[in-house]
């Protein structure tokens, strides 16, 4: 019995935790350059094959959370949350400040804590005449944040920057080996960490574009009442465990004649 409520209690915290994901993903469906998260969950067997090198996203291993997966045999493990790396939809702006990165890569951007990267590129023309966020940080082309000193500011599909007619800088674009591995720190930035391996990106690059978030609402949406209703049935399961337990006391606390 204490086993059954043990397994709904971990069904109960996935679920509470893949809310929290889906949540976040809803709220961001309008954030350019968001890319979406999902929630990783494992059973008790799937942590045993991860230690003995299967392949995480293995469907004997681990199980995205949702559904009737909600009461795994052997309880679930929260493993970690995972982003989908996938170019979200592409809108015509006319802003030539706004720029698009159509395939792999990311924007570097100058920020106070160090170099971030994102492909949120709605950008502006910022203090002292730089290409800028609209949080003021400086978008780094391959010589360093790139001086907008002139009327006309172009962007080519090779990334190259020119200011009335003549090239000032070509924009400083990189791609991971495994982007899987870097970390989101807010505001559509992300930081490699020591595995991401940062790579030069060749990426064509689209000025008066924006990339939007790759989030689908209405799966979003669907995926989350599903999860309620996950979330639901580990409660059923936990009265039902609470029910046994209390009866189980009940009659071995009575005094036989």
């Amino acid at each position: 019995m204490y086993n059954g409520m043990e397994i709904a209690t971990q069904g109960l915290l996935a679920m509470m935790a893949k809310q929290d994901v889906i949540a976040n993903n809803l709220a961001n469906v309008g954030t350019a350059g968001f890319q979406k998260d999902s929630l990783l969950i494992t059973s008790f067997d799937g942590m045993l094959n991860r230690e003995m090198g299967m392949n995480e996203f293995s469907q004997a291993g681990f199980l995205q959370a949702g559904g009737n997966q909600a009461a795994a045999p052997r309880g679930q493990l929260i493993h970690r949350t995972a982003t989908h790396f996938t170019q979200g939809s592409v809108k015509n702006t006319g802003n030539p400040f706004d720029l698009t990165i159509d395939g792999d890569g990311f924007f570097n951007i100058q920020t106070r804590d160090g170099v971030k990267f994102t492909r949120n590129g709605a950008f502006n023309l910022g203090k002292d005449g730089f290409l800028a966020t609209k949080d003021g940080n400086l978008v780094l082309g391959q010589r360093g944040p790139i001086k907008l000193a002139g009327k006309d500011f172009a962007v080519d599909e090779t990334g190259t920057v020119s200011v009335d007619g003549k090239p000032v800088d070509r924009l400083a674009l990189t791609r991971f080996v495994q982007p899987q591995t870097l970390k989101k720190t807010g505001d559509s930035f992300f930081v490699p960490s020591e595995t991401s391996a940062p790579m030069p990106c060749q990426a064509r690059v689209k000025q008066g574009f924006l990339e939007m978030s790759n989030v689908n609402a209405v799966k979003e949406m669907v995926e989350m009442m599903t999860i309620m209703r996950a979330y639901e049935a580990n409660q059923k399961l936990i009265q039902q465990e609470d029910q046994m337990i209390a009866k189980s006391v009940n009659e071995t606390g009575k005094v036989r004649g």
